[in-house]
């Protein structure tokens, strides 16, 4: 079921000195994702992981997922083969979604668990659709 780690999720008080701070690194620029009133994030790639780096727009849902602090790792995104079995999976060790349907967004489609119902931590369960995904590429 599980595929691998695709990557984990940063919140950032400033999206640029986060991506000038992991370019500095060394690290490759991989894509970027706007949704337009709510966050502006960029995706680098580490190894075979990537890290997102994202900055909230929207001011009551920064002091929510922010709080009073500059950063802060919000969730770990895994893929896996099928959602649905996932979900399945999960539900029967009373891990609850914060959706009721999936979010198509990025690369495929996406459901986060409620922190809550998994020791506190948001995982990003993720199913990349067709050809979204090119492993091959450097």
């Amino acid at each position: 079921m599980l595929k691998r780690i695709d990557h984990v999720g940063v919140i950032v008080d400033s999206l640029e000195e986060a991506c000038r701070f992991l370019g500095a690194l060394g690290l490759r620029h991989d894509r970027d994702l706007n949704v337009p009133g709510r966050l502006k994030a960029s995706f680098y790639t580490c190894g075979e992981i990537e890290i997102e780096v994202l900055e909230i727009i929207e001011p009551a849902e920064r002091s929510r997922r922010l709080g009073e602090s500059s950063a802060r790792i919000e969730h770990i995104a895994i893929e896996v083969d099928s959602l649905t079995n996932a979900l399945s999976a999960l539900a029967r060790l009373g891990v609850r979604m914060q959706t009721d349907a999936p979010v198509s967004l990025d690369m495929g489609l996406n459901y986060w668990t409620v922190a809550e119902t998994c020791d506190g931590v948001i995982y990003q369960i993720l199913e990349v659709l067709g050809s979204q995904r090119d492993d091959t590429a450097d």
